[in-house]
C-alpha cells in the first residue's frame, strides 16, 4: 500500500472508532466493573498492536520513521527531541494515576462538569507554544522586497505563534459549549455527603494527565526506526500498564458478593460483559494504533484538534436538530458553537499548515463546514419555536377520548353469550374457563363496569400456560418452605389460611380469605401462594418467560399439551432450576442479600435482546437521558403511561429511584413460580391479585376542591427513607424531589413551558428558567417530616441537615397531592386520594391490579419519575399569572383550574365505580377462576361452552 493512501486509511480509522466509542460508551456493562475492564481493555489492546505489527508492510512509515508524503503532514511538524529512558515508566505511572482519578471521577459523576475534555487541544498547543517550537525552514530563494501590506499581514497572523493559540482557544470553547449544553439530571450532587470542588479539580488534573500521556507517547514512539518497532513499543507499554492494573483489579474482585441464580457468574462477567469488552477492546485498539502512527507522522495536536473538532460539530449538528424544543431552547447558541468549531479549526488548519484533513483537502473541508453553517442557520430559523397550542390542552382531549373507548371496549357483552364470543376472540379462540357463567352472573349483580378487559390476568397467567401443572404445583410446593409467604387454601367450597405471626400479614391475609368468601362455592380447589412483602420477588429473564409465552400463545390450546410432551428436557431444566433455587436458598429467617448493583444486572435480564437497558445499565448519572423518556413522551410532557412503567428503553430509571438503589433483602427468584403479589414492576412475574393495605376502606372527603389551598404538597416521614447509601442519596425518587425544590442553587436551569403574548393571543414557548424562580413561584411544597424533640440517630440528623425537617401537614387540605412510590411499593394513600377532592400528581413506577384502568391526564395528573417537566405541568394548572415574574418578565399563563377539578372528579367517580372492594372481588373471582384452569392436568379438556 502507498504511503499517501496508508495514512489516510490510518486517519480513517481513527475518526471511525473515536465516532463509535463516543456515541457507544453512555449505556456500556463495562463501567459497571472499571478496574476489571481498564484491565481487559489495555490487555486486549496491547495485543491486538503486538499482532498488527505483523502486517506494518501495509501500514504508512513502514520504510522509517520519516515520511515525507503523509497526509496529515504540517509543514512545521518535526522529530521531537529523543526520549529518556524513564519515558516508558512514566507513561505507565500516568496511564495509572489517569484510571485511579477517572474511578473517582465516576463515583461522584452527578458533581463533574460536562466537556472539560474539549481543552486538550488548548493545552497541547500551549506545551507546543511554551516548550516546543519546531525549527522553522529557511527559504534558499532571497527575500521578497516589494511584497503587499496585506500579503505580510497574512504571512505575520499565519507564522505567529498566537495564531495557534486563537485558533484552538476557539475550538475548544465551541466544542466545550457544544457538550455543556445538555439539561442536568435531577440525580443531584449533596452539599454535604459530596465534594462538588474536589471532582471538578480532579476533572482539570485528568486533562493535564492525558496530555502528559500523549506527549511522552508522541516522543517515545517518533523514535523508533519503523512502523514495525513503534507498534511493538506501543503494545509493550499497554501490556505493561495492563498487568500494572491487574493486581488491584483482582484484589477488589475478592471482596465483592457472588450472583444468584446462575445468570451472573463471578463478579458479574455475563455474556453481554464478554461481548462488549472484546467489541470494545478491539475499537479501542483501532483508535490508539491509528492515533500513534498519526502522532508519529504528525504531531500530538494534530489528531486531538481533529477528534475535538467532530465531537463538537457532532454535538452542534445535534442540538441544532433540537432547536424548539426543551431539550435545545436557544436557536442562536448552537449556530454560535458551530461557528466558534468552525473558525476556530480552520484558523488551526492554516496555523500548522495541514493542507488536507483525513483525507478531504483542505479547500474542500471549510466549504464543508460553511455548507453546515449555512443550512443549520436555515433550519434553526425555520423551525417552529412556538406553541400556539399548550401540549397538556392536546393531552388532557386524547386521554379523555381513549379512557372513553378504553370502557367501550370493556363492556362490550351485554349477555353471557355475548361474553363467551368477546372471550374467544380476546384469547386465541380459548373457550372461558368453568363456572365463568356464575362469574357473569356475579360481576352484574355486583354492577361492574368491566367485564371483557382483563388484560392483566391475561398477561400475568399466559406465561403459565408454557408449563406443566405438575411444574406449577411443585412451584408451589416450594414456595410454601419460603418466608413471608401466606398459603390460601380452598376445599370444598370453604377458604382459610395458615396463621402468620406479623399481625399487619395476617390482616392482609384475612382480607384476602373475605373477599374469596363471596364465591368461593365457583372455585375448584387449590392453594395459592401470597407474597406479603410489598417488594416483589419473582423476576425470569427475558429469553425464558418469552419461550413460555411463545408456547402459550401458539393457536389452538387444546394441542399444546402434546407439543409440551415434547418438551420433557426443557420442562425438566425448569424444575431443576427450582431445585437448584431451593438448595442454596436459606433454612431458616435469614434473608439473602443482593447489592443494588446486581439487582439492576438482573433487572436488566428481563428485557429483550437489544433493547437499550439490555445492552447496559446507564452509568451517566449527570446528563439527563433525553432518548429514555421521549418515547413515552410528548414533547416535554408524560404521555403514554403504560410505557412509561417499562424500564427496558429507559435505563438510566435505575438510578433514580429507591427501589433499584436499594438493596434486595428479600428472597429473589429466577424461575417462573406461582407468587401472588400486591404489586410490581414490569421487570417481575409474579401474578398481581387485589392488595388493599387497608386502601379500600371508605373515606370522606368532606372539603370541596374549591375550598382546598391552591397548593401541591407531598411530605414523607423521615423514618420511611432506608439508611442512605451513596447511590440511595443521590438518585432516591423522594430525595431528588425534596432537593430538586429545597436545595436548588443560582447555577440551576429548569426548562419551562411560558407563555407569551397576550390573553387573546398567547402563544407557549420554551425557556430556561432559574430552578429557584419556578420554586418560588410556583405553589410546591416538598418535605421530610421528623420527630419536634429532635433526632434520635446520625441517619435523621443527616436528612435534617441535608434537606430540613417540617412538621406534618394535613394532604387533604391541598388541591394537589403528590403521590410517590415508598421504597418497595407503590403510594400507599393513593386509593384515599383518588376518593378525595384532590387531584392525584402521581409518579410510580408500579403496577396494581387497577392500574391498566387508570387513565393519565383523566383520572390523575402524570409525573415522569424523572421530575423535568415538573414545573411546567404545574405552571399549566396553576397559571403563573400574576404570581410574579420569571425571566425578568411577568407571566400571562392563566390557570387551569376547571381541568384541575374535572380530573378531581374523573378520579374519584372512577374509583368509585371501578375500583370499589365489589370490583375486587370480581376481579379476583375471574383471576382464580383462570388459575383454577391453569394448575388442572385437564387444562385443555375443560372450560365452559355456551349452550342457549
Amino acid at each position: 500500500m502507498a504511503p499517501d493512501s496508508g495514512a489516510r486509511l490510518t486517519g480513517v480509522w481513527f475518526l471511525a472508532s473515536f465516532t463509535w466509542l463516543l456515541y457507544s460508551m453512555q449505556r456500556h456493562s463495562l463501567i459497571s466493573q472499571p478496574r476489571l475492564s481498564s484491565f481487559l481493555l489495555l490487555f486486549i489492546s496491547g495485543i491486538s498492536a503486538l499482532f498488527v505489527s505483523l502486517f506494518s508492510k501495509w501500514l504508512p512509515g513502514a520504510d522509517g520513521r520519516f515520511d515525507s508524503d503523509a497526509v496529515l503532514k504540517a509543514s512545521l511538524s518535526s522529530l521531537p527531541p529523543r526520549p529518556r529512558r524513564f519515558y516508558v515508566p512514566c507513561i505507565i505511572a500516568l496511564v495509572l494515576f489517569r484510571l485511579e482519578i477517572t474511578f473517582r471521577s465516576l463515583h461522584d459523576f452527578q458533581c463533574s462538569s460536562a466537556g472539560v475534555e474539549a481543552f486538550l487541544p488548548l493545552v497541547l498547543a500551549a506545551y507546543r507554544f511554551f516548550s516546543y517550537r519546531p525549527p522553522q525552514v529557511e527559504s534558499d530563494e532571497p527575500e521578497e522586497m516589494w511584497g503587499s501590506v496585506l500579503e505580510d499581514l497574512r504571512n505575520w497572523f499565519l507564522g505567529s505563534p498566537f495564531t495557534l493559540l486563537l485558533g484552538t482557544s476557539l475550538l475548544s470553547y465551541g466544542a466545550f459549549s457544544a457538550g455543556n449544553s445538555t439539561i442536568r439530571s435531577t440525580y443531584f450532587c449533596s452539599s454535604l455527603a459530596d465534594q462538588g470542588s474536589l471532582v471538578a479539580f480532579i476533572q482539570w488534573i485528568g486533562l493535564f494527565a492525558d496530555a502528559a500521556i500523549i506527549i511522552l507517547s508522541w516522543r517515545v514512539l517518533s523514535w523508533a526506526r519503523t512502523t514495525r518497532s513503534r507498534l511493538r513499543t506501543l503494545g509493550g507499554i499497554l501490556l505493561a500498564t495492563s498487568f500494572a492494573t491487574c493486581i488491584p483489579s483482582l484484589a477488589t474482585r475478592l471482596f465483592q458478593r457472588n450472583e444468584i441464580a446462575g445468570h451472573q457468574s463471578l463478579g458479574g462477567v455475563n455474556p453481554l460483559y464478554i461481548f462488549d469488552t472484546l467489541s470494545t477492546g478491539i475499537v479501542i485498539a483501532t483508535l490508539v494504533i491509528s492515533a500513534s502512527l498519526m502522532l508519529c507522522d504528525t504531531s500530538p495536536l494534530e489528531p486531538v484538534a481533529i477528534a475535538t473538532a467532530a465531537s463538537g460539530l457532532l454535538a452542534g449538528i445535534r442540538n441544532t436538530l433540537l432547536v424548539g424544543t426543551y431539550q435545545q431552547i436557544s436557536s442562536t447558541q448552537p449556530l454560535l458553537v458551530l461557528g466558534a468549531i468552525s473558525l476556530g479549526f480552520t484558523v488551526f488548519t492554516y496555523a500548522i499548515d495541514m493542507r488536507s484533513v483525513i483525507f478531504i483537502r483542505r479547500v474542500f473541508f471549510l466549504v464543508l463546514l460553511l455548507s453546515i453553517l449555512i443550512f443549520s442557520a436555515i433550519y434553526a430559523t425555520l423551525t417552529q419555536k412556538m406553541f400556539t397550542r399548550h401540549p397538556v390542552d392536546d393531552l388532557v382531549y386524547k386521554n379523555r377520548i381513549e379512557a372513553d373507548r378504553w370502557l367501550r371496549h370493556a363492556t362490550v357483552s351485554t349477555t353471557l353469550k355475548l361474553a363467551v364470543a368477546e372471550y374467544g376472540e380476546r384469547h386465541h379462540g380459548r373457550n372461558p374457563p368453568r363456572n365463568f357463567d356464575k362469574w357473569f352472573e356475579f360481576a352484574q349483580e355486583k354492577k361492574s363496569v368491566v367485564i371483557d378487559k382483563f388484560d392483566q390476568i391475561e398477561r400475568d397467567i399466559l406465561p403459565f400456560w408454557g408449563l406443566r401443572p405438575q411444574t406449577i404445583r411443585d412451584g408451589l410446593e416450594f414456595l410454601k418452605s419460603q418466608p413471608n409467604i401466606g398459603i390460601i387454601r380452598i376445599v370444598d367450597g370453604k377458604v382459610s389460611s395458615n396463621s402468620l405471626a406479623e399481625p399487619p400479614q395476617q390482616e392482609a391475609l384475612d382480607e384476602i380469605v373475605n373477599l374469596i368468601s363471596a364465591f368461593v362455592n365457583y372455585l375448584p380447589a387449590m392453594e395459592i401462594a401470597i407474597n406479603l412483602q410489598e417488594r416483589p420477588r419473582v423476576m425470569v429473564p427475558w429469553n425464558e418467560i418469552h419461550q413460555l409465552r411463545t408456547i402459550a400463545t401458539q393457536a389452538g390450546f387444546q394441542f399444546i399439551s402434546g407439543r409440551l410432551g415434547k418438551r420433557e428436557d426443557s420442562d425438566s431444566s425448569v424444575k431443576e432450576k427450582i431445585h437448584s433455587t431451593e438448595h442454596r436458598a436459606p433454612k431458616d429467617l435469614v434473608k439473602p442479600y443482593i447489592t443494588a448493583h446486581q439487582f439492576r444486572q438482573l433487572e436488566a435480564l428481563t428485557c429483550p435482546p437489544g433493547s437499550p437497558t439490555r445492552s447496559g445499565v446507564s452509568w451517566d448519572v449527570r446528563d439527563f437521558c433525553a432518548s429514555c423518556a421521549s418515547p413515552h413522551s410528548k414533547e416535554q410532557f408524560l404521555n403514554d403511561w403504560q410505557m412509561a412503567l417499562d424500564p427496558c428503553h429507559q435505563p438510566d430509571i435505575f438510578n433514580l429511584h429507591e427501589f433499584h438503589t436499594t438493596p434486595h433483602q428479600y428472597e429473589l427468584h429466577q424461575s417462573l413460580l406461582p407468587l401472588f403479589s400486591g404489586s410490581k414492576t414490569a421487570s417481575f412475574n409474579d401474578i398481581l391479585i387485589p392488595f388493599s393495605w387497608g386502601g379500600s376502606k371508605e373515606y370522606y372527603d368532606g372539603t370541596s376542591f374549591s375550598q382546598k389551598r391552591d397548593l401541591l404538597l407531598w411530605q414523607g416521614d423521615v423514618k420511611d427513607i432506608p439508611k442512605v447509601n451513596h447511590e440511595l442519596l443521590h438518585g432516591s425518587h423522594r430525595l431528588r424531589l425534596v432537593h430538586l425544590v429545597r436545595n436548588a442553587t443560582a447555577p440551576d436551569r429548569t426548562p419551562m413551558l411560558l407563555g407569551i403574548g397576550t390573553d387573546k393571543d398567547s402563544r407557549f414557548r420554551y425557556e430556561h428558567v432559574p430552578t429557584t424562580e419556578g420554586n418560588s413561584i410556583l405553589p410546591l411544597q416538598f418535605s421530610l417530616t421528623g420527630p419536634p424533640e429532635g433526632c434520635e440517630d446520625a441517619h435523621c440528623e443527616f436528612m435534617r441537615d441535608e434537606f430540613g425537617l417540617e412538621p406534618p401537614a394535613a394532604e387533604v387540605d391541598s388541591r394537589y397531592v403528590m403521590l410517590l412510590d415508598t421504597v418497595d411499593g407503590p403510594p400507599a394513600n393513593l386509593m384515599q386520594v383518588l376518593r378525595s377532592n384532590s387531584v392525584p400528581v402521581l409518579s410510580s413506577i408500579f403496577q396494581q391490579w387497577f392500574t391498566e384502568r387508570l387513565m393519565p391526564w383523566v383520572h390523575f395528573i402524570p409525573v415522569d419519575v424523572r421530575y423535568h417537566a415538573l414545573h411546567s405541568t404545574m405552571s399549566y394548572f396553576v397559571g403563573l399569572d400574576g404570581r410574579g415574574a420569571l425571566n425578568g418578565r411577568k407571566q400571562i399563563t392563566p390557570a387551569r383550574t376547571e381541568d384541575a377539578k374535572w380530573i378531581s372528579q374523573q378520579g374519584r367517580k372512577w374509583a368509585e365505580q371501578a375500583m370499589r372492594k365489589e370490583d375486587m372481588e370480581v376481579y379476583l373471582f375471574r383471576l382464580l377462576l383462570e388459575w383454577g384452569r391453569v394448575i388442572d392436568d385437564n387444562r385443555d379438556e375443560i372450560g365452559f361452552v355456551f349452550k342457549g
